[in-house]
């Protein structure tokens, strides 16, 4: 069987491979995979060099509202995260004796769209959850109640805006 006729075939039994033809051929696959490489690298560094940051989109797209409410040595404090349809809060509860809690409440107009209460007994405590408010344009407004014993003591009324 002649393998190097043209439309030989070099894989069957009896062909015999190698001379020059077989490292010329060795030659163009190490150049051709070296191309490939290079080429792929230089995709993937211009991909990492055009892709956005991540946390760049949240702290310029979505306002953050920072609160602070105190009750003589007791506090909550945190911020809220304004998104479309929900409200991320983050915060800190410190009931320097007893117990409080801290009640988040989401309005769109005059209506309760979501409530969330987390409490502390003599210590401080973190929290963080999301308050799903399934409407376009989400909550407009976030009260943070700080209680004692079941009785408000204070409390802040929070928008994208601020809090007061």
């Amino acid at each position: 069987m002649d393998c190097d006729r043209e439309g030989g075939d070099r894989h069957l039994s009896g062909c015999r491979i190698g001379g020059p033809a077989l490292h010329s051929i060795r030659k163009v696959d190490i150049m051709h995979k070296i191309v490939l490489l290079v080429s792929s690298c230089l995709m993937l560094l211009a991909t990492a060099l055009a892709a956005p940051s991540a946390g760049t989109a949240q702290s310029v797209d979505y306002p953050k509202t920072r609160y602070n409410v105190r009750y003589g040595n007791s506090y909550v404090k945190g911020s809220l995260i304004w998104y479309n349809r929900s409200v991320k809060v983050s915060g800190a509860l410190k009931a320097a004796s007893g117990c409080r809690d801290v009640v988040y409440t989401a309005f769109t107009g005059g209506t309760i769209r979501a409530r969330e209460t987390r409490g502390a007994c003599n210590r401080t405590r973190t929290h963080g959850f999301t308050m799903v408010v399934n409407l376009r344009g989400g909550a407009k407004r976030v009260y943070v109640d700080l209680y004692e014993n079941g009785h408000l003591r204070d409390y802040a009324i929070c928008t994208r805006d601020g809090c007061a």
